[in-house]
């Protein structure tokens, strides 16, 4: 790429600091929270220490591994429940991943959607406060938005929110300390009318892509955008974690890439969470799909559109950027958050970025240049695959694999660097696209494409069972009974709050559930985040549905184990269209074991490097969208491993659980 800085002029008079939304909190026993000084020093060691996950990704380099060592492949068929706690007062996407600090005793930070953030006592499940953000946009009562996590440092926890705004938190407390108008201002102009940029006001009803946690590293606070599917120009900023003052923001359509006009509704957007080689200062950006998704408007490459992008933290300047699908027309864009390991090539030591794409592959890239070192074998299945869609005729178009879900959207994957193993999750179906013309408008949808998706085979025999569903059929012996655990808790010192999800403080319950069947699949061609809701409306109605596709495994997705420095395949396990495809992230330990969840409410542990299977838990009898973490707590000689339940992307059943499990040594 030719080099112009694609950073964009901060207006200083925007008002960065005004908030668009309300707050609440609320306090339980907040004397239990110990006094723990996160230094930036501990954020850089989180993946070695065992007793804390101060990072979403588990580490800078977002490896999601845990040194700790009690469980084991021998023994992790003994893990028990600890508790199982319900929050919200509603089922949602659970598509997080939990901050741990240590102490005695530990604490937990967990998002909930939409803008719920609660600290928890780890041990007991006891909810020590909540806060909870009204945002000016609002929000949707029916499909409540995801919320994927916060990140700390010192005495406070931080969070995005869903009008693109980050908030500051009392990690003792839940009083808010300062906020962060990312919609101040907008491709270098000033909202005028309001706090919020007239072109980044709608209202959403799913606004998940805002919610992927703040990255932290050396003073800087670092975030993106959403709403590519609204025809917006993506942007990823460095904020200081001083006081929430904006200091760069990259433009992630740089108009001297694009022709023309076209950068301005190019998407593009950073919805996703990045990765960091420290040594460096390097982030690597996942960047979302281009605007409209038709291509005639938008001649060229359209970076950064569909891949990565390398920055420097200190000032946010270009370092390099791959893109998976150049100029695409599918929705394949690279949200999925990049992971960065070591490896020796030819007798030199070298850093690596690697990432699975919605297009089905993992990349594999040199840190330093960006360079592509290898595009792996294929985790899912792949048909037609790039193939132009024709013009206003779904009837012509062929059927393409993958569709729009992905391979890999924005589940986070995990990395052992012992047996240099990449664990991903992908999806599998069948999917038509024709587009049409369509013209911008401020706060409509400007995609511009009609789909129509495959979830299940044309013929299907009565009683059919198919190898790789989940767990098969052991929801009919002792998988129901998942006990009487109880999350324990103040809640009625908390308030009764129940707006619905105007407040999402209601009285949490648990204990008592009961186990269920594995739950259908929506009949919608709804993508994660910024795509589910355009998706639904632009799908058409079933004139497809007596149309087979021979070529589909009829498997609706797959947890895979894959080489990320040869792109071999080294094991799948596949789960079937009748439970739908595992969504969430995953979780490797410095034992051999890989945690996963899984459609039908599972958390499965598997070995490794050879992908068998070794247990099955029960979270609940819904899916299972958030991330697995793990630590050791000294005081009680237990690792726990924890992950938040509650799911809806690709499976009717939603929930809204966080369970707990540990192992004594």
């Amino acid at each position: 790429m030719t080099y112009e800085s694609h950073l964009i002029e901060l207006p200083e008079d925007a008002p960065w600091h005004e908030k668009p939304g309300e707050s609440i909190h609320r306090q339980g026993d907040t004397d239990q929270i110990p006094e723990v000084d996160v230094t930036e020093e501990d954020l850089g060691e989180t993946g070695e220490d065992p007793t804390n996950w101060l990072i979403m990704g588990g580490s800078y380099q977002s490896q999601r591994h845990t040194t700790a060592d009690v469980i084991t492949p021998d023994n992790v068929d003994q893990l028990e429940t600890e508790y199982r706690l319900e929050v919200a007062d509603h089922p949602n996407d659970f598509q997080g991943s939990p901050i741990l600090v240590d102490g005695d005793p530990p604490i937990m930070y967990v998002t909930v959607g939409p803008d719920l953030l609660y600290a928890i006592n780890a041990r007991s499940g006891e909810i020590l406060w909540r806060h909870f953000y009204r945002p000016l946009v609002g929000a949707s009562d029916t499909t409540p938005p995801a919320e994927r996590g916060a990140a700390v440092l010192g005495d406070t926890v931080y969070k995005s929110t869903l009008d693109l705004g980050v908030i500051a938190i009392d990690r003792y407390t839940g009083e808010e300390r300062w906020y962060y108008n990312g919609a101040a201002a907008y491709r270098g102009e000033v909202a005028q009318d309001g706090p919020m940029h007239e072109e980044l006001m709608w209202e959403r009803s799913r606004g998940t892509t805002s919610s992927f946690p703040p990255l932290i590293y050396d003073g800087m606070l670092m975030k993106g955008s959403f709403g590519g599917e609204f025809g917006v120009s993506g942007f990823f900023d460095g904020i200081s974690l001083e006081d929430g003052s904006p200091q760069w923001r990259v433009n992630m359509t740089p108009p001297h890439e694009w022709v023309g006009e076209s950068w301005e509704h190019g998407g593009a957007t950073a919805w996703a969470s990045g990765a960091l080689e420290p040594d460096s200062g390097t982030v690597v950006i996942p960047a979302a799909n281009p605007g409209p998704w038709y291509g005639t408007v938008r001649p060229g490459w359209n970076p950064y559109s569909c891949g990565k992008v390398a920055v420097n933290t200190e000032d946010g300047e270009y370092q390099w950027h791959h893109q998976d699908s150049p100029h695409d027309w599918w929705d394949y864009d690279s949200p999925s958050p990049p992971v960065v390991f070591e490896a020796e090539v030819d007798g030199e030591t070298k850093n690596f970025a690697t990432w699975p794409g919605k297009t089905g592959w993992v990349y594999t890239v040199d840190m330093e240049t960006g360079q592509l070192h290898q595009r792996s074998d294929e985790f899912v299945q792949h048909l037609n695959t790039f193939n132009l869609p024709p013009y206003d005729d779904l009837e012509s178009a062929p059927w393409i694999m993958p569709d729009l879900i992905g391979g890999t959207n924005p589940q986070p994957s995990a990395y052992d660097p012992e047996t240099r193993t990449l664990v991903v999750k992908g999806t599998n179906y069948p999917i038509k696209f024709s587009w049409f013309e369509t013209e911008y408008q401020p706060g409509e949808i400007y995609i511009g494409m009609d789909t129509v998706r495959r979830t299940e085979p044309v013929k299907v025999e009565v009683g059919e069972q198919r190898e790789g569903d989940e767990v098969g059929n052991e929801r009919a012996g002792n998988e129901t009974a998942i006990g009487n655990e109880t999350a324990i808790g103040n809640e009625t010192t908390l308030g009764n709050e129940t707006a619905g999800n105007e407040t999402g403080l209601g009285n949490e319950t648990a204990g008592n559930e009961t186990g269920g069947d594995g739950g259908d699949l929506h009949e919608d061609a709804g993508d994660d985040g910024e795509e589910e809701e355009e998706e639904e409306e632009a799908e058409p109605e079933t004139q497809f549905a007596d149309e087979s596709v021979e070529e589909w495994n009829q498997n609706a997705g797959v947890i895979a184990g894959i080489d990320p420095l040869t792109g071999d395949v080294k094991w799948q396990n596949w789960f079937s269209w009748r439970v739908g495809p595992p969504w969430g992230g995953s979780l490797t330990t410095a034992t051999g074991v890989t945690f996963a969840g899984g459609p039908g409410g599972y958390l499965h542990a598997f070995d490794t490097e050879s992908g068998e299977r070794l247990s099955t838990n029960v979270v609940g009898n819904h899916g299972v969208d958030g991330a697995p973490i793990s630590w050791y707590d000294p005081n009680e000689g237990k690792q726990y491993v924890a992950i938040t339940g509650g799911g809806g992307n690709q499976v009717n059943e939603e929930g809204n659980t966080i369970a707990v499990y540990s192992l004594q040594e």
